[in-house]
């Protein structure tokens, strides 16, 4: 083989650098694929998280214990830990809504059901700072009496929003608590209370 000429050199050096600037730009290419990839991952990620946070409409009818059935939204669920003894106990922590309701038999009973509204508010008032109570509300559910009071305060230093119900049943007294925190919450959640309330019914 004979000595490279200059303009073989030359050639040879430009071919280098063609195959380098090329080689480069195959990597900013991978590179920016993997980027996009990456990105598109991310987004499919979120948004597979935002559609698992979303909530139905629609609601649950739950028998409690044969003494009355009542209906919650389908995202509220059986939770026992929030009063001991009552037949129906439903929430959703991470929404900070709760529900529970209990049937008071009358033959046990040596209380009227103003006392034993007074009886509730009283010891939510214990647990509250700068508790207030709303006037009494008559209400009627199908064929059923009663009466609503609604109490707010602060618990733990968050505002806590509570729906008190007693209903007059033919065979129990039926106490309804359902709470909240935080004003949004409240406003929020204001027809899910309403609807829960009118759902009552006595078995």
């Amino acid at each position: 083989m004979g000595p490279t000429t200059v303009h073989e050199h030359f050639a040879n050096n430009y071919t280098r650098r063609i195959n380098s600037n090329d080689y480069i730009r195959v990597r900013k290419i991978s590179a920016m694929k993997m980027k996009s990839v990456f990105a598109l991952s991310i987004v499919l990620c979120l948004s597979s998280i935002l559609s698992s946070c979303k909530y139905s409409n629609e609601y649950q009818a739950i028998n409690a214990n044969n003494k009355f059935s009542i209906s919650v939204p389908s995202w509220m669920k059986e939770d026992k830990s929030l009063k001991e003894g009552a037949d129906f106990q439903y929430d959703n922590r991470f929404r900070n809504m709760y529900a529970i309701g209990e049937a008071i038999s009358k033959t046990d009973l040596k209380r009227t059901n103003a006392e034993i509204m007074q009886d509730n508010l009283n010891r939510l008032r214990k647990s509250m700072a700068n508790p207030v109570v709303s006037d009494s509300l008559d209400v009627t559910v199908g064929n059923l009496k009663g009466t609503r009071v609604e109490m707010y305060g602060k618990m733990t230093g968050e505002n806590i929003y509570f729906s008190e119900v007693i209903f007059e049943g033919s065979k129990n007294i039926y106490h309804l608590s359902i709470w909240t925190r935080s004003e949004n919450r409240k406003l929020r959640f204001k027809e899910d209370i309403n609807k829960i309330i009118a759902s009552f019914k006595e078995i």
